[in-house]
């Protein structure tokens, strides 16, 4: 590699990790927007869908850095019991509080419904640890920009900025037929965008105070998961084969105050610029890093 792009990669390690994971989910992921829904489409997205743990690492080598320190992140368990109660708990309590909002708004829900299959909702959820949110970003977002962006900008700030960058990069998504974002409404969309800034936040908020990513892994598989124990009504969103998009609005907008709320009361507790009450994890395998981070 030319010295000038490799100094380049050592002054702007943030920029070239992002460059490097829209780059490559981009180019992956292309050939699926021409495709009709199909294995063959899927399996292009989440191919292209690695494309931030695989910048992540290629920077972190580029810089002459740790991979290994960086991948420790991934395996980091021993964070305390509260932690895992918060990755796991808190997505399902949120679930219950937007049925809730929605019931009291007289929204589109249907609470004679039984809860999934135990089995199904384990599947979704590994499936979503592995290939829709998990393993596939969160070593990028949370494992390698977030620890680089805390001290510029704050954790906080860091967090809007890597939401912000992270909704720009699943916009391929938008055009290939196999995957749900090609469907969404303009409500639906909206509604997408707040989700991602105030899960951003919380992601944050979980890696700061644990310095694990397999955490923040499981944090964002719950949350995606958690949302088919919110009862919605099908036959009232899509009425006659038209999606209501008043429907959808409101589903969406109790959704992102539900999540506005609780990211307001980490905000409130926390101090903003470390969402954490203990030391902020500093970049893997550098001066600061935490990996016994997790018993604050």
């Amino acid at each position: 590699m030319p010295s000038a792009w490799r100094q380049w990669i050592d002054d702007h390690p943030v920029a070239a990790f992002v460059g490097g994971a829209y780059l490559y989910t981009w180019v992956v992921t292309a050939p699926a927007v021409s495709m009709e829904p199909s294995w063959t489409a899927a399996i292009v997205v989440y191919v292209g869908s690695f494309g931030p743990p695989i910048s992540a690492a290629v920077v972190t080598w580029l810089r002459g850095e740790d991979v290994g320190a960086w991948a420790d992140q991934i395996t980091r368990w021993r964070v305390g019991w509260h932690w895992w109660a918060v990755a796991l708990g808190l997505p399902v309590a949120a679930a219950g509080l937007i049925t809730l909002g929605i019931v009291g708004v007289g929204g589109p829900v249907e609470l004679g419904q039984g809860l999934p299959d135990p089995v199904v909702f384990v599947g979704i959820f590994l499936f979503s640890l592995v290939l829709s949110g998990g393993l596939n970003e969160e070593p990028g977002w949370r494992g390698f920009a977030q620890p680089r962006l805390n001290e510029r900008y704050g954790a906080f700030g860091a967090s809007l900025l890597i939401g912000v960058v992270w909704a720009g990069w699943h916009l391929p998504y938008f055009f290939a037929p196999v995957t749900p974002h090609s469907g969404f409404a303009l409500a639906n969309t909206v509604g997408w965008v707040g989700g991602i800034l105030t899960l951003s936040v919380l992601l944050a908020w979980v890696y700061n105070s644990t310095g694990s990513v397999l955490l923040a892994m499981v944090l964002h598989a719950m949350t995606n998961t958690a949302d088919v124990l919110i009862p919605l009504a099908p036959d009232q969103i899509v009425v006659e084969g038209i999606v209501d998009e008043g429907a959808v609005a409101t589903v969406s907008a109790v959704h992102v105050t539900v999540y506005v709320l609780i990211v307001l009361a980490v905000v409130w507790y926390y101090d903003r610029r470390r969402l954490t009450s203990g030391t902020v994890p500093g970049v893997p395998g550098q001066a600061g890093d935490r990996p016994d981070a997790g018993d604050d």
